[in-house]
């Protein structure tokens, strides 16, 4: 990093460590340091965000929303007794790119341990034993290229879907204090982990109505969420024996959900999963007008229930919370 850039960067940690700062400061401390962050995939998930933010077709976002879809998809055309994966005969290539995403998605000692064999030799083994027909669009099995173990370690890596998030809060700022300690600069490393949450928010803001390009029927599309959506509002809540018992709930944590769309007989299909978790309490960290008191339903109009409302622009108030970017 030249002299001069890292001057930048410095001044911009100092700031953030002052604890005056707001989400440009985050966005311009990682792209500032994004050339230098090789070896740190969230880090730079991150700053790639900043410098490519209108639609992504690459890195682990992209790739988890990918192997979901993918997964499903798979799991809809053959998880059936009327069609099952014959590896011998041609099969759609998408098929072998699932293969290798879901071989990423298994715990590296569980492979050494059931089939003596790491990720990376399993996705070489996979590539080598099924030729690619960029045509026809199919991949086909190359004959004696496939020993008995590396068949059942791919029919281990398919027979699961992975909901598992891509990385979490400790994981960001984890990376961030080792970009920042690798490039040298002088930082406070427990100021830093107790203004984690602050960061955080500002990360989640980058990824909140962002779309991602995997190539699949619709676009990927990732979203701020909180683990719940509503709570009960007002209600009495009494034992079998009629009499009254505390009942507390809460909206949980936020976290950055995403959803991918499928075609399933004609109609679109959406499923949403964990991309990011986050130790962010909803309570806290969203301003008092995201929250609606509202019945629960048109059927049950009665039970009111309180909604976070996150589908909308956000942005971050002068509380540093999350807000209406309209209001």
């Amino acid at each position: 990093m030249k002299p001069v850039e890292k001057n930048k960067a410095q001044k911009l940690v100092k700031k953030i460590e002052s604890g005056h700062f707001d989400e440009n400061d985050i966005d311009s401390l990682f792209m500032k340091l994004r050339a230098y962050s090789v070896g740190f995939p969230v880090f730079r998930e991150v700053a790639d965000f900043v410098a490519h933010n209108d639609k992504r077709d690459r890195g682990l976002v992209n790739q988890s929303l990918e192997t979901m879809y993918l997964r499903m998809k798979y799991f809809l055309e053959y998880n059936s007794p009327k069609k099952t994966l014959d590896l011998s005969s041609p099969f759609p290539i998408w098929i072998k790119r699932l293969m290798k995403l879901q071989v990423e998605k298994c715990d590296e000692e569980d492979l050494r341990k059931k089939f003596n064999v790491t990720r990376q030799r399993l996705v070489s083994r996979i590539d080598s034993a099924f030729k690619e027909d960029k045509k026809n669009k199919v991949a086909l099995y190359k004959q004696g290229k496939l020993s008995a173990i590396t068949f059942n370690a791919i029919q281990h890596v398919m027979s699961f879907i992975s909901g598992n998030a891509s990385f979490g809060q400790d994981d960001l700022i984890n990376e961030l204090i080792c970009v920042l300690k690798k490039n040298q600069l002088e930082i406070d490393e427990l100021v830093l982990r107790e203004l984690s949450d602050k960061i955080t928010v500002c990360v989640l803001l980058l990824f909140h109505h962002s779309d991602f390009d995997f190539k699949g029927y619709k676009l990927g599309r990732c979203n701020v969420s909180s683990e719940k959506e509503s709570i009960s509002h007002n209600v009495r809540f009494v034992d079998a024996d009629g009499n009254e018992v505390e009942h507390e709930e809460s909206f949980g944590n936020l976290s950055v959900s995403g959803t991918i769309t499928l075609e399933k007989d004609g109609k679109d299909l959406s499923i949403a999963h964990t991309i990011m978790t986050t130790n962010l309490f909803s309570e806290t960290w969203c301003s008092a007008g995201l929250f609606h008191i509202e019945p629960l339903s048109e059927e049950i109009p009665n039970h009111m229930c309180k909604r976070l409302k996150l589908d909308i622009d956000l942005c971050l108030n002068e509380e540093f919370k999350l807000s209406d970017a309209s209001a």
